[in-house]
């Protein structure tokens, strides 16, 4: 199921017709990854896990409740297993790491360890699989997208290891022209940057009304909107309600991507304004 949010007032007919052109014409589309195209709550929850079981075991677990408060500061919440919007879920994973290591060192010097470890620990928690939780069959949807002669993005948070997983996980390394990571921010400044949307327009020699904007949260879809990318659709498969995504300024809401390039030619949008 899918929704219609616009944030021009204008009729049913008009909303048919401009999403039928943005389709047309359009030749990039940029993903967000967490959230959108892959789980977030799986792989980041293992993540969470791993964490809170490395600096539990190398302080005896006299931390265990200060690794859950700063966790849960950030939008994590373990003991209910969910993540939240939050800084967690809408920082870069630069931002994060930085984080949660300022916040692990000051627990680790409190019961006098080396504040070094909590990096360490943080380190070591990725682990292969971590991108084997794909949302939709992406390599299809990918496919779908290059016959219609889009460039594909991915803009994420993560660093490049987790986007290496993800993309050889999934097989779809060569579908992706461009990825804009935490390790690439000198040059692309993290999402919601205007400067980041624009660059990406010139990278690819695209108007930005020809381009795509797909994400679960509202920093992603406020990226879109700062760059006044054509089509800003949210998905709600990540931490973003419909009710978020909406209020944020998405074009159009989709409970799942299955839906994506049915919206992109039209055609759900035609009959759901017709019915």
């Amino acid at each position: 199921m899918y929704r219609v949010l616009r944030r021009l007032e204008c009729t049913p007919k008009n909303v048919h017709l401009e999403t039928r052109n943005i389709a047309s014409t359009s030749k990039l589309i940029v993903f967000d990854k967490d959230g959108t195209l892959l789980s977030f709550d799986k792989p980041w929850l293992a993540w969470c896990s791993r964490l809170k079981s490395g600096l539990a075991d190398a302080t005896a677990k006299a931390v265990e409740q200060d690794m859950t408060r700063i966790l849960r500061n950030m939008g994590v919440d373990m003991n209910k297993e969910e993540i939240g919007l939050g800084r967690f879920a809408e920082c870069s994973q630069r931002e994060v790491r930085r984080e949660l290591t300022e916040g692990f060192s000051a627990t680790l010097q409190r019961v006098s360890k080396d504040e070094e470890l909590a990096s360490d620990i943080i380190d070591s928690c990725r682990k292969e699989g971590d991108g084997k939780f794909p949302l939709t069959d992406v390599k299809t949807l990918f496919h779908d997208l290059k016959k219609r002669d889009y460039k594909i993005v991915i803009a994420t948070a993560d660093c490049d290891q987790g986007i290496d997983m993800f993309l050889d996980d999934n097989f779809i390394r060569e579908q992706v022209d461009f990825v804009m990571s935490a390790d690439n921010h000198t040059d692309f400044p993290p999402k919601p940057s205007k400067i980041s949307a624009d660059k990406l327009c010139e990278r690819f020699g695209v108007d930005s009304s020809n381009v795509v904007m797909v994400g679960d949260t509202p920093t992603d879809i406020q990226f879109g909107l700062n760059g006044e990318y054509g089509l800003v659709v949210g998905v709600t498969t990540g931490v973003g309600s419909a009710q978020d995504l909406n209020l944020a300024g998405a074009h159009v809401v989709l409970d799942d991507l299955s839906e994506l390039v049915s919206v992109l030619e039209g055609s759900h949008i035609g009959d759901s304004v017709q019915d």
